[in-house]
């Protein structure tokens, strides 16, 4: 069974480590033509080599998955918030986005709205609170 990537993702995390798809290739053990049609979305990786892509790209599998995924944890949370099964705030940022696995900067600006919305605040201090930890 092979687990879906988002190709944008990808291609982003794999420029940001300063990899062609030939050397991500080489360092998982796969072909360049399987790296190529991932990225493309034509193909998707097996768990396996999804988990060694994320290792050489210093990352998290999670943080290579389709933004649906994200979406449906964050569903869960805001079903969980809108109960009062849990009380988050601006201060849990980093908590909420360990959860939701991946960085708040790599939300869609739908999802960051939903985010604030469960946060109290807007989805610009989202922002500023997650330049200001980077910096930091």
């Amino acid at each position: 069974m092979r687990t879906p990537v988002d190709p944008q993702r990808l291609t982003r995390r794999r420029v940001e480590a300063g990899l062609s798809q030939n050397a991500l290739a080489r360092a998982v053990g796969v072909t360049k033509q399987l790296v190529s049609a991932v990225s493309l979305g034509k193909a998707n990786f097996s768990p396996e080599v999804l988990d060694k892509v994320a290792q050489v790209l210093g990352c998290e599998i999670v943080d290579l998955l389709p933004p649906a995924e994200v979406r449906s944890r964050l569903q869960q949370l805001a079903g969980l918030a809108s109960i009062g099964l849990v009380s988050v705030g601006l201060d849990d940022v980093d908590k909420v986005a360990e959860m939701l696995g991946c960085e708040i900067t790599d939300l869609i600006p739908e999802d960051l709205a939903t985010l604030a919305g469960i946060l109290g605040c807007e989805a610009t201090d989202l922002l500023r609170a997650d330049a200001a930890k980077a910096s930091a």
